[in-house]
Protein backbone atom coordinates (compact mmCIF):
# COMPACT_ATOMS: atom_id res chain seq x y z
CA UNK A 1 0.00 0.00 0.00
CA UNK A 2 1.00 3.48 -0.90
CA UNK A 3 0.62 6.43 1.00
CA UNK A 4 0.18 9.19 -1.42
CA UNK A 5 2.38 12.06 0.01
CA UNK A 6 5.98 13.52 -1.01
CA UNK A 7 7.82 16.41 -0.15
CA UNK A 8 7.58 19.63 -2.09
CA UNK A 9 10.76 20.80 -3.96
CA UNK A 10 12.65 23.82 -3.06
CA UNK A 11 11.15 25.77 -5.67
CA UNK A 12 10.94 29.54 -5.61
CA UNK A 13 7.20 30.67 -5.08
CA UNK A 14 5.04 33.99 -5.94
CA UNK A 15 4.06 34.77 -2.14
CA UNK A 16 1.97 37.97 -2.61
CA UNK A 17 0.36 36.44 -5.67
CA UNK A 18 -0.76 33.40 -3.68
CA UNK A 19 -1.97 35.28 -1.03
CA UNK A 20 -4.33 37.39 -2.59
CA UNK A 21 -5.49 34.32 -4.38
CA UNK A 22 -6.15 32.48 -0.75
CA UNK A 23 -8.54 36.12 0.52
CA UNK A 24 -10.15 35.29 -3.30
CA UNK A 25 -10.45 31.56 -1.71
CA UNK A 26 -12.26 32.87 1.13
CA UNK A 27 -14.32 35.12 -0.41
CA UNK A 28 -16.15 32.96 -2.77
CA UNK A 29 -19.46 31.28 -1.91
CA UNK A 30 -17.47 28.26 -2.06
CA UNK A 31 -15.43 28.71 1.23
CA UNK A 32 -17.29 31.87 2.61
CA UNK A 33 -19.52 29.25 5.01
CA UNK A 34 -16.68 27.43 6.22
CA UNK A 35 -14.04 29.03 8.61
CA UNK A 36 -12.60 25.70 9.76
CA UNK A 37 -12.03 24.96 6.04
CA UNK A 38 -10.36 28.65 5.75
CA UNK A 39 -8.28 27.98 8.74
CA UNK A 40 -7.07 24.46 7.41
CA UNK A 41 -6.07 26.23 4.03
CA UNK A 42 -4.42 29.34 5.29
CA UNK A 43 -2.41 27.02 7.97
CA UNK A 44 -1.22 24.28 4.98
CA UNK A 45 -0.36 27.04 2.49
CA UNK A 46 1.49 29.31 5.18
CA UNK A 47 3.49 26.42 6.46
CA UNK A 48 4.52 25.40 2.84
CA UNK A 49 5.68 28.50 1.79
CA UNK A 50 7.98 29.25 4.44
CA UNK A 51 9.70 25.67 4.07
CA UNK A 52 8.49 23.72 6.43
CA UNK A 53 5.83 21.31 4.31
CA UNK A 54 7.25 18.20 6.52
CA UNK A 55 5.33 19.26 9.31
CA UNK A 56 2.19 19.16 7.56
CA UNK A 57 1.32 15.31 8.81
CA UNK A 58 -2.25 14.32 10.61
CA UNK A 59 -1.33 14.34 13.91
CA UNK A 60 0.25 17.92 13.74
CA UNK A 61 -2.33 19.40 12.18
CA UNK A 62 -4.53 17.59 14.82
CA UNK A 63 -2.54 19.39 17.70
CA UNK A 64 -2.39 22.72 15.95
CA UNK A 65 -5.48 23.20 14.50
CA UNK A 66 -8.34 21.01 16.22
CA UNK A 67 -6.48 21.28 20.02
CA UNK A 68 -5.96 17.45 20.29
CA UNK A 69 -3.47 15.67 22.58
CA UNK A 70 -0.12 14.93 21.06
CA UNK A 71 -0.91 11.21 21.82
CA UNK A 72 -4.12 11.29 20.58
CA UNK A 73 -5.53 8.30 18.16
CA UNK A 74 -5.83 9.86 14.55
CA UNK A 75 -7.39 6.19 13.69
CA UNK A 76 -10.47 6.73 15.52
CA UNK A 77 -10.47 10.53 15.48
CA UNK A 78 -10.78 11.43 11.76
CA UNK A 79 -11.46 15.41 11.66
CA UNK A 80 -8.00 16.20 10.10
CA UNK A 81 -8.98 13.56 6.83
CA UNK A 82 -12.51 15.17 6.98
CA UNK A 83 -11.38 18.75 6.94
CA UNK A 84 -9.13 17.83 4.58
CA UNK A 85 -11.47 16.22 2.08
CA UNK A 86 -14.30 18.90 2.79
CA UNK A 87 -11.35 21.70 1.41
CA UNK A 88 -10.52 19.53 -1.47
CA UNK A 89 -13.92 19.54 -2.40
CA UNK A 90 -14.54 23.53 -2.21
CA UNK A 91 -11.30 23.67 -4.44
CA UNK A 92 -13.07 21.49 -6.74
CA UNK A 93 -16.46 23.72 -6.82
CA UNK A 94 -13.90 27.50 -7.11
CA UNK A 95 -12.20 26.05 -9.72
CA UNK A 96 -14.99 24.71 -11.60
CA UNK A 97 -16.66 28.15 -11.58
CA UNK A 98 -13.56 30.20 -11.86
CA UNK A 99 -11.06 30.85 -14.35
CA UNK A 100 -8.11 31.48 -11.86
CA UNK A 101 -5.03 32.37 -13.02
CA UNK A 102 -3.48 30.40 -9.95
CA UNK A 103 -4.65 27.36 -8.70
CA UNK A 104 -4.25 25.31 -5.54
CA UNK A 105 -4.29 22.00 -5.36
CA UNK A 106 -4.46 19.62 -2.47
CA UNK A 107 -3.80 16.07 -3.62
CA UNK A 108 -5.61 12.93 -1.75
CA UNK A 109 -3.68 11.56 1.02
CA UNK A 110 -1.39 14.39 0.82
CA UNK A 111 -1.86 17.62 3.37
CA UNK A 112 1.04 19.72 1.14
CA UNK A 113 -0.68 21.79 -1.33
CA UNK A 114 0.78 22.55 -5.09
CA UNK A 115 0.63 25.49 -6.68
CA UNK A 116 0.36 26.23 -10.06
CA UNK A 117 0.52 29.48 -12.46
CA UNK A 118 -2.16 29.05 -15.48
CA UNK A 119 -0.82 31.83 -17.60
CA UNK A 120 -2.85 31.11 -20.52
CA UNK A 121 -5.38 28.82 -19.15
CA UNK A 122 -7.57 27.97 -22.09
CA UNK A 123 -11.17 26.86 -21.81
CA UNK A 124 -11.60 23.57 -24.08
CA UNK A 125 -14.92 23.50 -25.89
CA UNK A 126 -16.09 19.63 -26.12
CA UNK A 127 -18.64 19.30 -28.71
CA UNK A 128 -21.75 17.69 -27.65
CA UNK A 129 -23.56 15.56 -29.84
CA UNK A 130 -26.37 16.02 -31.68
CA UNK A 131 -29.46 14.18 -31.06
CA UNK A 132 -31.73 12.95 -33.63
CA UNK A 133 -33.87 16.39 -35.33
CA UNK A 134 -37.26 15.25 -34.35
CA UNK A 135 -36.46 15.35 -30.92
CA UNK A 136 -35.61 19.15 -31.85
CA UNK A 137 -32.16 19.66 -29.62
CA UNK A 138 -29.68 21.29 -31.15
CA UNK A 139 -25.96 20.71 -31.63
CA UNK A 140 -24.42 22.69 -28.57
CA UNK A 141 -20.87 23.06 -26.99
CA UNK A 142 -19.95 22.59 -23.61
CA UNK A 143 -17.36 23.90 -21.11
CA UNK A 144 -15.24 22.09 -19.63
CA UNK A 145 -14.01 23.99 -16.95
CA UNK A 146 -10.51 24.74 -16.88
CA UNK A 147 -8.73 22.16 -18.93
CA UNK A 148 -5.84 23.41 -20.06
CA UNK A 149 -3.42 22.42 -22.59
CA UNK A 150 -0.79 20.95 -20.25
CA UNK A 151 2.48 23.09 -22.64
CA UNK A 152 1.03 26.31 -21.16
CA UNK A 153 0.91 25.57 -17.46
CA UNK A 154 4.06 26.88 -15.14
CA UNK A 155 4.15 25.06 -11.95
CA UNK A 156 5.15 27.10 -8.68
CA UNK A 157 5.41 24.35 -6.52
CA UNK A 158 5.05 20.29 -6.58
CA UNK A 159 4.69 18.09 -4.02
CA UNK A 160 3.79 15.44 -5.88
CA UNK A 161 6.14 14.31 -8.48
CA UNK A 162 5.22 11.96 -11.49
CA UNK A 163 8.29 10.01 -11.08
CA UNK A 164 12.00 11.35 -10.50
CA UNK A 165 14.32 10.55 -13.82
CA UNK A 166 11.31 9.23 -15.54
CA UNK A 167 9.66 10.63 -19.05
CA UNK A 168 6.75 9.75 -20.34
CA UNK A 169 7.74 8.63 -23.69
CA UNK A 170 9.60 6.11 -22.01
CA UNK A 171 6.85 4.63 -19.96
CA UNK A 172 4.04 2.59 -20.58
CA UNK A 173 1.24 3.39 -21.75
CA UNK A 174 2.34 7.19 -22.52
CA UNK A 175 5.14 5.54 -24.61
CA UNK A 176 2.35 4.05 -27.62
CA UNK A 177 0.50 7.35 -26.91
CA UNK A 178 3.33 9.86 -27.15
CA UNK A 179 5.34 7.85 -30.21
CA UNK A 180 2.82 6.95 -32.34
CA UNK A 181 2.15 9.95 -33.76
CA UNK A 182 -2.01 9.50 -33.20
CA UNK A 183 -4.52 11.93 -31.86
CA UNK A 184 -5.35 11.05 -28.85
CA UNK A 185 -9.02 11.17 -27.95
CA UNK A 186 -9.84 11.33 -24.13
CA UNK A 187 -13.43 10.55 -23.72
CA UNK A 188 -15.52 11.69 -20.55
CA UNK A 189 -18.02 10.28 -18.35
CA UNK A 190 -21.66 10.59 -19.10
CA UNK A 191 -22.74 11.25 -15.44
CA UNK A 192 -26.07 12.33 -16.75
CA UNK A 193 -26.71 8.69 -17.91
CA UNK A 194 -25.66 6.94 -14.60
CA UNK A 195 -28.23 9.38 -12.69
CA UNK A 196 -30.89 8.06 -15.21
CA UNK A 197 -30.21 4.33 -14.57
CA UNK A 198 -30.35 5.16 -10.22
CA UNK A 199 -33.37 7.22 -10.71
CA UNK A 200 -35.28 4.52 -13.04
CA UNK A 201 -33.34 1.12 -11.58
CA UNK A 202 -32.53 0.58 -15.13
CA UNK A 203 -29.27 -0.88 -17.06
CA UNK A 204 -28.26 0.78 -20.00
CA UNK A 205 -27.05 -1.48 -22.63
CA UNK A 206 -23.89 0.19 -24.92
CA UNK A 207 -26.82 -1.06 -27.80
CA UNK A 208 -29.31 1.53 -26.55
CA UNK A 209 -26.51 3.66 -25.62
CA UNK A 210 -25.15 4.51 -29.48
CA UNK A 211 -28.52 4.49 -30.76
CA UNK A 212 -29.78 7.38 -28.12
CA UNK A 213 -32.39 4.99 -26.46
CA UNK A 214 -31.52 6.17 -22.78
CA UNK A 215 -35.41 5.22 -21.59
CA UNK A 216 -37.70 2.36 -22.82
CA UNK A 217 -40.84 4.10 -21.99
CA UNK A 218 -40.70 7.86 -20.85
CA UNK A 219 -44.28 8.02 -20.92
CA UNK A 220 -44.61 5.64 -18.14
CA UNK A 221 -43.31 7.78 -15.55
CA UNK A 222 -44.61 10.90 -14.05
CA UNK A 223 -44.12 14.64 -14.61
CA UNK A 224 -41.55 15.48 -12.56
CA UNK A 225 -39.17 12.49 -13.70
CA UNK A 226 -40.21 13.45 -17.21
CA UNK A 227 -38.51 16.71 -16.35
CA UNK A 228 -35.56 15.29 -14.74
CA UNK A 229 -34.79 13.36 -18.12
CA UNK A 230 -34.93 16.16 -19.97
CA UNK A 231 -32.12 17.87 -17.63
CA UNK A 232 -30.11 14.84 -18.01
CA UNK A 233 -29.07 15.58 -21.64
CA UNK A 234 -25.26 14.86 -21.50
CA UNK A 235 -23.91 18.14 -20.77
CA UNK A 236 -22.78 17.93 -17.41
CA UNK A 237 -19.21 16.64 -16.96
CA UNK A 238 -17.52 14.69 -13.73
CA UNK A 239 -15.05 17.23 -12.06
CA UNK A 240 -12.68 14.14 -11.15
CA UNK A 241 -12.95 13.87 -15.43
CA UNK A 242 -11.43 17.40 -15.77
CA UNK A 243 -8.33 16.31 -13.49
CA UNK A 244 -7.49 13.54 -15.23
CA UNK A 245 -7.82 14.99 -18.03
CA UNK A 246 -5.50 17.81 -16.64
CA UNK A 247 -3.09 15.34 -15.86
CA UNK A 248 -2.62 13.55 -19.57
CA UNK A 249 -2.25 17.31 -20.78
CA UNK A 250 0.65 17.98 -18.77
CA UNK A 251 2.54 14.40 -19.99
CA UNK A 252 2.12 15.17 -23.07
CA UNK A 253 3.27 18.56 -23.04
CA UNK A 254 4.47 19.54 -27.08
CA UNK A 255 2.02 16.96 -28.08
CA UNK A 256 -0.25 17.85 -26.19
CA UNK A 257 -2.01 19.37 -29.80
CA UNK A 258 -2.88 16.20 -30.36
CA UNK A 259 -5.37 15.07 -27.91
CA UNK A 260 -9.13 15.93 -28.29
CA UNK A 261 -11.63 15.73 -25.53
CA UNK A 262 -15.13 14.28 -25.98
CA UNK A 263 -18.01 13.60 -24.13
CA UNK A 264 -19.53 10.15 -23.63
CA UNK A 265 -22.57 11.25 -25.29
CA UNK A 266 -20.86 12.89 -28.40
CA UNK A 267 -19.59 9.29 -29.66
CA UNK A 268 -21.10 6.94 -31.95
CA UNK A 269 -19.69 3.96 -32.94
CA UNK A 270 -17.97 4.82 -36.12
CA UNK A 271 -15.98 7.34 -33.94
CA UNK A 272 -13.98 3.99 -32.87
CA UNK A 273 -13.17 2.85 -36.16
CA UNK A 274 -10.23 4.73 -36.71
CA UNK A 275 -6.91 4.65 -35.95
CA UNK A 276 -7.21 7.13 -33.29
CA UNK A 277 -6.08 5.92 -29.61
CA UNK A 278 -8.64 6.62 -27.13
CA UNK A 279 -8.21 7.34 -23.10
CA UNK A 280 -11.63 6.60 -21.71
CA UNK A 281 -12.64 7.48 -18.58
CA UNK A 282 -15.41 5.59 -16.25
CA UNK A 283 -17.16 2.15 -15.64
CA UNK A 284 -19.64 0.82 -18.30
CA UNK A 285 -22.36 2.45 -16.22
CA UNK A 286 -21.16 6.15 -16.42
CA UNK A 287 -19.30 5.63 -19.98
CA UNK A 288 -21.02 2.47 -22.13
CA UNK A 289 -18.37 3.31 -24.30
CA UNK A 290 -15.86 0.70 -22.54
CA UNK A 291 -18.29 -1.94 -23.34
CA UNK A 292 -16.47 -2.43 -27.01
CA UNK A 293 -13.36 -3.33 -25.03
CA UNK A 294 -14.80 -5.69 -22.06
CA UNK A 295 -13.97 -8.93 -23.86
CA UNK A 296 -10.16 -7.75 -23.35
CA UNK A 297 -10.35 -7.45 -19.65
CA UNK A 298 -9.53 -9.75 -17.00
CA UNK A 299 -11.64 -7.55 -14.09
CA UNK A 300 -14.18 -5.84 -15.37
CA UNK A 301 -17.76 -4.14 -13.72
CA UNK A 302 -20.96 -6.20 -12.83
CA UNK A 303 -24.01 -5.14 -11.42
CA UNK A 304 -25.13 -7.70 -8.52
CA UNK A 305 -28.52 -7.81 -8.11
CA UNK A 306 -28.63 -9.09 -4.79
CA UNK A 307 -26.20 -6.17 -3.65
CA UNK A 308 -27.96 -3.69 -5.66
CA UNK A 309 -24.21 -2.10 -6.76
CA UNK A 310 -21.36 -2.83 -9.18
CA UNK A 311 -18.69 -5.17 -8.58
CA UNK A 312 -15.35 -5.99 -9.75
CA UNK A 313 -15.09 -9.68 -11.25
CA UNK A 314 -12.13 -11.62 -11.48
CA UNK A 315 -13.04 -13.52 -14.71
CA UNK A 316 -8.95 -15.07 -14.73
CA UNK A 317 -8.53 -15.69 -10.69
CA UNK A 318 -4.59 -15.91 -10.23
CA UNK A 319 -3.14 -17.03 -7.16
CA UNK A 320 -3.89 -15.14 -3.81
CA UNK A 321 -6.66 -13.35 -5.81
CA UNK A 322 -10.59 -13.29 -4.91
CA UNK A 323 -13.01 -14.20 -7.57
CA UNK A 324 -15.02 -10.82 -7.04
CA UNK A 325 -14.55 -7.89 -5.08
CA UNK A 326 -17.01 -5.96 -3.25
CA UNK A 327 -16.85 -2.35 -2.88
CA UNK A 328 -18.04 -0.78 1.08
CA UNK A 329 -17.90 3.14 -0.09
CA UNK A 330 -20.85 4.48 -2.69
CA UNK A 331 -20.13 8.07 -3.85
CA UNK A 332 -18.68 10.55 -1.35
CA UNK A 333 -18.63 7.79 1.29
CA UNK A 334 -16.11 6.31 3.42
CA UNK A 335 -14.64 2.77 2.50
CA UNK A 336 -13.12 1.01 -0.18
CA UNK A 337 -13.64 1.67 -3.71
CA UNK A 338 -12.00 -0.26 -6.30
CA UNK A 339 -10.63 1.16 -10.09
CA UNK A 340 -9.33 -0.33 -13.25
CA UNK A 341 -6.24 0.64 -15.04
CA UNK A 342 -6.07 -1.12 -18.64
CA UNK A 343 -4.21 -0.82 -21.64
CA UNK A 344 -6.09 -2.49 -24.24
CA UNK A 345 -6.07 -2.81 -28.35
CA UNK A 346 -8.85 -1.67 -30.69
CA UNK A 347 -9.69 -4.52 -32.46
CA UNK A 348 -9.17 -4.10 -36.33
CA UNK A 349 -7.88 -0.83 -35.68
CA UNK A 350 -4.00 0.21 -35.02
CA UNK A 351 -4.48 2.75 -32.30
CA UNK A 352 -4.22 1.40 -28.47
CA UNK A 353 -6.91 2.25 -26.16
CA UNK A 354 -6.57 3.13 -22.01
CA UNK A 355 -9.48 2.28 -19.31
CA UNK A 356 -9.96 4.29 -16.52
CA UNK A 357 -12.56 3.02 -13.85
CA UNK A 358 -13.71 2.69 -10.47
CA UNK A 359 -16.73 1.23 -8.76
CA UNK A 360 -17.21 4.96 -7.68
CA UNK A 361 -15.86 8.99 -9.05
CA UNK A 362 -13.60 8.79 -6.51
CA UNK A 363 -12.21 5.25 -7.70
CA UNK A 364 -11.56 6.60 -11.02
CA UNK A 365 -9.64 9.68 -9.77
CA UNK A 366 -7.72 7.56 -8.01
CA UNK A 367 -6.98 5.20 -11.25
CA UNK A 368 -5.69 8.59 -13.26
CA UNK A 369 -3.44 9.40 -10.31
CA UNK A 370 -2.08 6.14 -10.20
CA UNK A 371 -1.57 5.66 -14.44
CA UNK A 372 0.31 9.50 -14.48
CA UNK A 373 2.53 8.73 -11.68
CA UNK A 374 4.78 7.15 -13.55
CA UNK A 375 7.39 5.90 -10.55
CA UNK A 376 4.53 3.80 -9.56
CA UNK A 377 3.42 2.62 -12.42
CA UNK A 378 7.01 1.25 -13.91
CA UNK A 379 6.97 -0.44 -10.31
CA UNK A 380 4.24 -2.35 -10.56
CA UNK A 381 4.51 -3.24 -14.39
CA UNK A 382 8.27 -4.59 -13.85
CA UNK A 383 6.88 -6.73 -10.71
CA UNK A 384 4.54 -8.25 -13.45
CA UNK A 385 7.44 -9.34 -15.65
CA UNK A 386 6.03 -6.28 -18.03
CA UNK A 387 8.63 -4.19 -19.23
CA UNK A 388 7.28 -0.35 -18.52
CA UNK A 389 10.21 1.10 -21.27
CA UNK A 390 9.28 -1.96 -23.83
CA UNK A 391 6.45 -2.86 -26.32
CA UNK A 392 3.00 -2.18 -26.32
CA UNK A 393 1.93 -4.99 -24.10
CA UNK A 394 -2.03 -5.40 -22.80
CA UNK A 395 -2.56 -5.54 -19.25
CA UNK A 396 -4.35 -4.37 -16.84
CA UNK A 397 -4.18 -3.10 -12.81
CA UNK A 398 -6.87 -3.24 -10.35
CA UNK A 399 -6.54 -1.17 -7.89
CA UNK A 400 -8.37 -0.68 -3.85
CA UNK A 401 -8.77 2.60 -3.08
CA UNK A 402 -9.83 3.34 0.76
CA UNK A 403 -12.00 6.76 0.78
CA UNK A 404 -12.72 8.77 3.85
CA UNK A 405 -15.47 10.97 3.36
CA UNK A 406 -15.57 10.78 -0.18
CA UNK A 407 -11.91 11.63 -1.52
CA UNK A 408 -9.52 9.00 -1.41
CA UNK A 409 -6.84 8.32 1.34
CA UNK A 410 -4.61 5.28 0.31
CA UNK A 411 -4.17 3.33 -2.57
CA UNK A 412 -3.40 -0.59 -3.10
CA UNK A 413 -2.34 -2.76 -6.21
CA UNK A 414 -4.34 -5.85 -5.71
CA UNK A 415 -3.06 -7.34 -9.10
CA UNK A 416 -1.81 -6.76 -12.17
CA UNK A 417 -2.35 -8.84 -15.14
CA UNK A 418 -0.71 -9.72 -18.80
CA UNK A 419 -3.72 -9.69 -20.96
CA UNK A 420 -4.27 -11.94 -23.70
CA UNK A 421 -3.82 -10.55 -27.39
CA UNK A 422 -7.86 -10.50 -28.95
Amino acid sequence: MSEMTAQPPELPVARPALREHLNELFESPAFKGSRRSQQFLQHIVEKTLDGHGEELKERNLGVALFGRSPSYDTGEDAVVRVTASDVRKRLQQYYSQTNAAIRIELLAGSYIPEFRRMPEAVAVQIAAAATPAGRGWHRTALLCALVMVGASATWLWSGHRAGEGLAARNVLPWSVFLQDGRPLQLVLADPDVSAMQELTGSQISLSDYANRRYLANPEAYGKEMQKAFRLLRGVNVAAVDVGIALAVSRLAGGDSARLKINPARSMQLSSFRTDDDFVILGSDRSNPWGALFRDQLDFDFVRDPELNREIVRNKRVQAGELARYVPTAGGFDTGDAFAIVALVTNPRQAGKVLMLAGTNAEGTEAAGQFVTNLGELSRTLRAAGIDPAGPATPFEILLRVRTMAGSASTLEVVACHRLAAP
